[in-house]
């Protein structure tokens, strides 16, 4: 069995088994699309894989709904913007009225209309509603700078296998900060770094540049992105600001002494370490 479908709430759990009692694996954000590769407990959980980062795992098909491929690809074509700020709320009317849906950040959304400073959004359901047009970006257009989006997320807490503002772990931050900047990468921190052009290791590296770090001989098992300066943001604890330099006040003495690779995200590429 393989069909597609779409994600039609504001966040969809992937977990390692059809149980919510299961590892959760990543999230799914409203909007992108997935690949259904089969079904289990009478229809109720579907093993899905995620189009934009081929990442598989299971999610309630509560969240899901099915298309035609003449459907997915209009879907593509009209869910042109993305929320552009950490969670909005969708409503029934321009400026107010009941939540039709909250929205977190980076999901794809279609505009249909727009009323004023309002834009009347179609939702993947087929429900419709409206949201402040400057809470939107066209999806072609950089959200802004590294430091500025990791600063407006710092204090987020760190969730394993999350992937919105109400918490993200060490991959999924980096991915939805490089996805806002125009970049699609993997899911998983080893992944990306297999997507990278490694680079010499230094105290300094490049603005833009990914950290990789590890246990010698082992997978890369945390991962942030480089602000310049020694400086890079990440996911530990809380989304946060740290230094490879000692003599910084944000010194990691930790993750300083674990840094394993210094990577550029090239896409198409994938190497063995």
């Amino acid at each position: 069995m393989k069909a597609l479908a779409v994600v039609s709430i504001a966040a969809l759990d992937l977990r390692r088994h059809p149980s919510h009692r299961s590892e959760l694996r990543s999230q799914l954000l409203l909007g992108e699309l997935v690949s259904v590769r089969s079904l289990a407990r009478g229809g109720q959980w579907a093993r899905i894989e995620n189009h934009g980062d081929g990442y598989r795992g299971w999610a309630r098909t509560w969240g899901l709904r099915s298309l035609s491929e003449g459907e997915a690809e209009e879907w593509k074509r009209r869910a042109r913007w993305r929320v552009a700020q950490r969670h909005v709320e969708v409503r029934s009317g321009p400026g107010g009225g009941s939540i039709v849906t909250p929205l977190f950040w980076n999901s794809a959304v279609a505009i249909v209309a727009s009323r004023g400073a309002f834009s009347k959004l179609s939702l993947p359901d087929g429900s419709e509603g409206w949201v402040p047009r400057r809470v939107l970006r066209a999806s072609v257009r950089p959200a802004g700078s590294l430091m500025r989006l990791i600063r407006d997320f710092h204090g987020i807490p760190y969730l394993w296998g999350g992937r919105t503002p109400l918490g993200f772990d060490c991959s999924g931050f980096v991915q939805q900060v490089m996805a806002a900047v125009g970049l699609s990468l993997p899911r998983d921190a080893h992944e990306q770094f297999l997507f990278c052009r490694e680079r010499p290791i230094t105290r300094s590296p490049r603005p833009g540049d990914l950290l990789f770090f590890g246990r010698r001989g082992g997978r890369m098992t945390h991962v942030a992105i480089a602000l310049g300066g020694g400086s890079f943001g990440h996911a530990r604890g809380t989304v946060r600001v740290n230094s490879l330099l000692e003599a910084n006040p944000l010194y990691d003495k930790v993750l300083a002494r674990s840094l394993r690779a210094i990577g550029r995200p090239e896409p198409g590429l994938r190497h063995s370490c």
